[in-house]
C-alpha cells in the first residue's frame, strides 16, 4: 500500500490514553510512513483541567510502546495549540510530506487552532482520523471513575451534600500547596480540619489549625488556607448562604495565575 505522507503528526494530552486514541494512531499509520505524537506537557494539562492524571514522562513511556507510533515528542510550549511543535518538527524535517491528523471532535478548519501554521508550512490537514465521531474523552473517563471529584491546581474537592442554603465539601490540598487569597459575596464558610496541618489567613490574622480543630469565615471576608504539613491536608467545608455557586469568588492572590 502506498502511503500518502512521510509523517503524520498527532497531538494531544492522552491523559489517560483510550480506545479512541488507539484507533487514531492506527489510521494515521495507514496514511504515513511514520506517526509522530506531539504530547502536551504537564503545564498544558494543569491549565486545562487543574491536574494531570499521569505526568508527561509516564504518558510518554506508555505511548512509546504503541507499535503504530514511531516517536513521542513532549511539547515544550503550554500554549492552547500545538502550532509551535508543528513548526519545530517541520523545520527539523525539511522536504518531507507531512499531515496533521484530526479526530472526530475536530471536523472543520474553524475549530482547529493549528490550521494557520499548517497552511503556512504546507502541512495538510486530515480529518476523521480514527473515525468521524469522538469515541471517548480522557477527562470524562477520569471523572466517571472518580465520581464527582473536581481537580484543581492545589488538589481536589468533591461535594458530599447539597441542599437549599448549604453545601458540604471534602477538600484535599496537596503538600506545599495553598488556595488563592479570596472572598465570597454570598456565602460564609465553616472549616473543620480532618487530617494534616494548616495555616489559615482571615483578614490580617493567621491561625494554625490541625486535626479536629475548626474555624468560621464570614461572607465578604478575605481568607486563605495553606497546607503546612508533610502530607495531604484534608478538611470539610460547610458553605452557608442563599446563593452557592463556584463562580462566587474574588481572588486577590493566586499561585496559579487565576487572579
Amino acid at each position: 500500500m502506498t502511503k500518502k505522507y512521510d509523517y503524520a503528526l498527532v497531538s494531544g494530552g492522552f491523559d489517560p490514553v483510550h480506545v479512541g486514541h488507539l484507533r487514531m494512531f492506527q489510521d494515521a499509520s495507514k496514511i504515513s510512513d511514520k506517526v509522530i505524537l506531539l504530547l502536551n506537557n504537564d503545564e498544558w494539562l494543569i491549565k486545562k483541567k487543574g491536574k494531570p492524571f499521569m505526568n508527561q514522562n509516564q504518558r510518554k513511556e506508555i505511548l512509546n510502546e504503541f507499535k503504530s507510533i514511531a516517536k513521542v515528542i513532549i511539547q515544550t510550549s503550554s500554549d492552547k495549540s500545538s502550532s509551535r511543535a508543528i513548526e519545530e518538527f517541520v523545520s527539523n524535517n525539511p522536504n518531507k510530506s507531512i499531515c496533521y491528523c484530526n479526530g472526530g471532535d475536530r471536523s472543520n478548519i474553524g475549530n482547529i487552532h493549528e490550521s494557520e501554521i499548517c497552511k503556512k508550512l504546507g502541512v495538510n490537514l486530515e480529518f476523521g482520523v480514527g473515525g468521524e465521531e469522538k469515541v471517548e474523552s480522557s477527562s470524562q473517563l477520569t471523572k466517571n471513575y472518580l465520581g464527582n471529584i473536581e481537580e484543581r491546581p492545589w488538589g481536589n474537592y468533591h461535594i458530599i451534600a447539597k441542599n437549599l442554603g448549604y453545601q458540604i465539601k471534602e477538600i484535599r490540598v496537596s503538600r506545599g500547596s495553598k488556595l488563592s487569597l479570596q472572598k465570597h459575596k454570598n456565602r460564609s464558610e465553616f472549616w473543620q480540619i480532618v487530617e494534616g496541618k494548616s495555616k489559615i489567613t482571615i483578614k490580617n490574622n493567621e491561625y494554625y489549625l490541625k486535626e479536629k480543630e475548626h474555624i468560621y469565615i464570614p461572607k465578604n471576608t478575605v481568607h486563605r488556607i495553606e497546607n503546612t504539613g508533610n502530607k495531604e491536608l484534608v478538611f470539610i467545608e460547610i458553605q452557608l448562604g442563599e446563593i452557592l455557586k463556584e463562580d462566587d469568588i474574588i481572588r486577590f492572590e493566586d499561585d496559579y495565575g487565576r487572579v
